[in-house]
């Protein structure tokens, strides 16, 4: 038999060896929403004949690929393998917010490291009851399908910390939780990599819009306690980040604060949470920042029933030295059916604000279907 078909047969069973030994799963999700607005004003006009209604197929439907498997040395080795897609018909890109996602993490005594297309240590470090709360808005993005927001090219300030949520390559590290006591570090080297799939300067890459930096350290601390039934879980974090210039035109560096608290007792959880960005990534000796974002949500289950409320304020001071916000309330309620499938329903309540005049409110109902799988 010719040797090099001996040398490739070799290294398939060496192939499936190693992936015999690895535990595999495969998991998906799929949610789709309707529902309908009451637009009192959109995009600063009283009289603008906007009346969303409808279905969506949501931002979050997914197959994700699992896998684990033990070193020699008894480090835990796991593959997290995700494919999304929101968009609508035949297209199969993400279209919204949905993002794919490529990883592997190591753990031992040593902790947990990371490293891929994964989120930052925020979304595990920080209370964010908007997203665990039934039909998870408003954090899911999904109310936006159905009403206007202000297109008229103002800021409002962010809800959630700088690349919170983001597929950007990135390493991190989890430290195992003492006495309560956690600790976690990310590091992202360019966060326009998801869309490039480059090491391509961040600061050039649709820099002005999208606010993308380089070298993005996040360090975030968490203790967490239970005493008498009622569990306190407190989350303090900062990051930073470069950048750099566009042309002529300098831009602050990212300097964040991000912080949380949660409360929780017998099946409510009650929780708060500040992120603020201050000028970071705005133009330097520029009047513009103070860019912040609040949450305060509670949240109720019991047996298959779910009820939540939140509001989230943000702010923003735009290049004029002027204010403004924006407001978003909802309440929820969910209803677990088994067998991996949910129904529930939100009323949301939307305002912006830029510099005193009204661009932005609205008011409706979205009900949610969920199948997870």
């Amino acid at each position: 038999m010719n040797k090099n078909i001996l040398v490739v047969i070799s290294l398939l069973a060496l192939v499936f060896t190693s992936v015999l030994k690895a535990e595999v799963s495969l998991s998906g999700y799929q949610e789709f929403f309707a529902g309908s607005d009451d637009q009192a004003t959109a995009i600063g006009d009283d009289n603008h004949g906007i009346d969303k209604s409808g279905m969506s197929n949501g931002n979050y439907g997914r197959i994700t690929a699992t896998g684990s498997a033990t070193l020699d040395s008894g480090i835990e080795v796991g593959a997290y393998y995700n494919m999304a897609r929101n968009c609508r018909g035949s297209d199969t890109n993400n279209c919204g917010v949905a993002v794919n996602g490529n990883g592997l993490t190591f753990s031992g005594n040593f902790g947990t490291i990371g490293v891929g297309e994964q989120f930052d240590v925020g979304a595990g470090m920080y209370s964010r009851q908007t997203a665990a709360n039934p039909v998870a808005e408003p954090d899911g993005g999904m109310l936006g399908h159905f009403y206007t927001a202000d297109g008229g090219g103002a800021e409002y300030g962010t809800a959630n910390e700088t690349n919170w949520a983001q597929n950007d390559m990135k390493i991190k590290y989890n430290t195992n939780e003492f006495s309560g006591f956690s600790l976690a570090v990310s590091y992202t080297p360019n966060s326009a990599s998801k869309d490039t799939a480059s090491g391509d300067n961040g600061s050039d890459n649709n820099y002005i819009t999208s606010k993308l930096f380089n070298d993005i350290f996040h360090v975030v601390g968490k203790y967490t306690m239970e005493m008498d039934g009622i569990g306190l879980t407190l989350s303090y974090g900062q990051l930073t980040g470069n950048a750099g210039r566009i042309t002529t035109l300098d831009y602050n560096d990212l300097e964040e604060t991000v912080y949380s608290a949660a409360v929780t007792y017998s099946g409510v959880t009650v929780d708060y949470r500040k992120n603020d960005a201050g000028n970071s990534g705005e133009l330097k000796n520029g009047n513009a920042g103070n860019d912040d974002g609040t949450s305060i949500c509670a949240t109720y289950y019991m047996a298959n029933l779910g009820f939540g409320a939140c509001q989230v304020e943000t702010n923003f001071t735009d290049a004029n030295n002027l204010s403004n916000s924006s407001k978003t309330r909802t309440y929820s309620t969910d209803y677990n059916l088994g067998g991996g499938a949910t129904i529930g329903i939100v009323y949301f309540d939307v305002d912006q604000t830029a510099n005193g005049v009204t661009r932005t409110d609205a008011d409706g109902l979205v009900s949610k279907l969920s199948f997870g799988f």
